[in-house]
């Protein structure tokens, strides 16, 4: 495999995990049906969400830069 899809691939793929552990993260147990209830599970999960989505859209950029042979 070309280095340079290998590196776009784990970009891309750590982006995803991040995004699907930022919402899974952020998703309350049970019913809201308080207010107390209805905040993320950890604090930095909405971040967490933030980072895999900008790093999905880096890994476009890690594509580009990285040489091909």
């Amino acid at each position: 495999m070309n280095t340079r899809i290998l590196f776009f691939v784990l970009t891309l793929l750590a982006g995803v995990v991040l995004a699907i552990l930022g919402v899974a993260l952020s998703a309350p147990i049970g019913a809201t049906t308080s207010p107390a209830i209805s905040n993320p599970r950890v604090e930095f999960a909405p971040m967490m969400f933030v980072a895999g989505v900008t790093l999905m859209f880096g890994s476009a950029v890690v594509y580009e830069l990285i040489g091909d042979r």
